[in-house]
């Protein structure tokens, strides 16, 4: 396993970013918390990863913070979870709303995250309350360190962000104009998380 990756950041595109390291440039998905703790491209950073190979194709994934892999991990070890369901839910939600949502059986918090219905919640909780430490201090709404765009470009990188995570075009095109009417921003992670829950 790849423990971790420390080089010169070429491109972050919320969900996935380009790390070069030694003439190498590393394709590595992200969730939206990671992207957001990243400094900006042409930086140096590091992040601990892990390399999910399966038949048709091998994936590595980044993580600004231990605690996210593992909860990663443990989001993997439950059946009907793979790394693109976990990274949503990562992307969504703090690592430390996870946890409290895990320890504080809030199956309506975790379910408000798209794909995750109310039996997948309710599967996390049962299977991760024991192994997944609650933190001291829970964390709220965090601010966006990314700097407020003209509003036609972060739909413009919201959209993509979401189609980068598997939905299509249609689908992220229309979250994104449902959640800009509600609660208009113009901080593009703060419209994908919004449109994670209702896409």
């Amino acid at each position: 396993m790849i423990e971790y990756i420390s080089g010169k950041i070429i491109s972050n595109k919320s969900t996935e970013i380009i790390l070069e390291t030694n003439g190498f440039g590393y394709n590595i998905k992200v969730s939206l918390n990671t992207a957001q703790k990243l400094p900006a491209p042409g930086s140096l950073a590091t992040l601990k990863t892990y390399l999910h190979v399966r038949e048709n194709g091998i994936q590595l994934f980044g993580f600004a913070e231990e605690q996210e892999r593992d909860l990663f991990l443990g989001l993997l070890s439950i059946s009907g979870i793979g790394p693109k369901l976990a990274l949503t839910l990562l992307s969504g939600l703090t690592v430390e709303q996870i946890q409290k949502a895990i320890h504080t059986q809030d199956v309506k918090a975790l379910s408000s995250i798209s794909g995750i219905g109310k039996k997948t919640a309710q599967r996390i909780i049962v299977e991760l309350k024991d192994k997944i430490a609650l933190p001291e201090v829970i964390g709220t709404d965090e601010s966006s360190v990314v700097a407020a765009e003209p509003k036609t470009e972060v739909e413009k990188e919201a959209i993509l962000a979401l189609v980068s995570l598997g939905y299509t075009r249609g689908q992220a095109t229309k979250a994104v104009a449902k959640v800009q009417k509600i609660h208009f921003s113009e901080k593009a992670e703060e419209i994908i998380k919004r449109a994670l829950q209702v896409i």
